[in-house]
């Protein structure tokens, strides 16, 4: 009975592999190609740089997987409704910094603490590039708007959002991200929930070929009909 439930859940598990496989994509694009924007607004001057933050921002990837892995193995529907809403989300985010690309100018960072090296060790593996939209905002927001709305208690909604809040002020007071970035990536995340959660949406024909596409067979199973 347990071995039963534990293989479909480690095969929905395996499908988080999509997440490194399209970072390839966000990597090719994180670079100097020409002409970038600067999006600063008069609020970004008067945000400082808070060395902190780099703890939430950091946090930021274990928070959204481990939500999809929780979905995985609570309920598939919303598993699979959150990983196509972030998928498709984030590239729609690279065909911007495709299009449109965009910096952030960083600060120097002082001292030898552990958040200095953190800080500096982020900017070392992250180019100062890819930035409008935000897709630590955009992820951050899609994994907290299904949790608040998949769970009715109050502490995991609270969790949620304290969570979204804390990750997009983060991208902010490291000077990943302007403000402008954050607000794109809430549009697009809004969006992206709205399309996905939509049982319409997901019952026409057109989807459910695409779920059987990419999910043969555990896709039509699970979404044959619509729950």
């Amino acid at each position: 009975m347990i071995n039963s439930r534990i293989g479909p859940i480690f095969v929905r598990i395996l499908f988080l592999v999509t997440l490194p496989l399209i970072n390839i994509i966000h990597t090719a694009l994180n670079n100097y190609r020409g002409n970038v924007n600067i999006l600063r607004t008069y609020i970004d001057n008067i945000i400082p740089f808070e060395k902190i933050f780099i703890v939430p921002y950091l946090l930021w990837f274990f928070y959204f997987v481990s939500i999809l892995v929780y979905f995985a193995i609570v309920d598939k529907k919303y598993y699979f409704r959150l990983l196509f809403s972030i998928l498709v989300g984030n590239l729609l985010c690279f065909v911007v910094y495709y299009f449109y690309p965009t910096t952030v100018p960083r600060p120097d960072v002082i001292g030898n603490d552990i958040l200095s090296y953190l800080v500096k060790l982020t900017y070392k593996s992250d180019n100062p590039f890819n930035c409008f939209p935000s897709v630590h905002v955009l992820n951050a927001l899609l994994a907290s708007m299904y949790l608040f709305n998949y769970n009715k208690k109050i502490a995991v909604r609270s969790f949620s959002v304290i969570a979204f809040v804390l990750i997009t002020l983060s991208t902010l007071f490291v000077k990943q991200h302007y403000i402008l970035d954050a607000v794109a990536s809430s549009i697009i995340g809004v969006s992206m929930y709205v399309v996905f959660t939509s049982d319409y949406i997901w019952s026409t024909l057109y989807m459910k070929r695409m779920l059987y596409f990419f999910i043969p067979g555990l896709a039509k199973k699970d979404y044959a009909k619509v729950d």
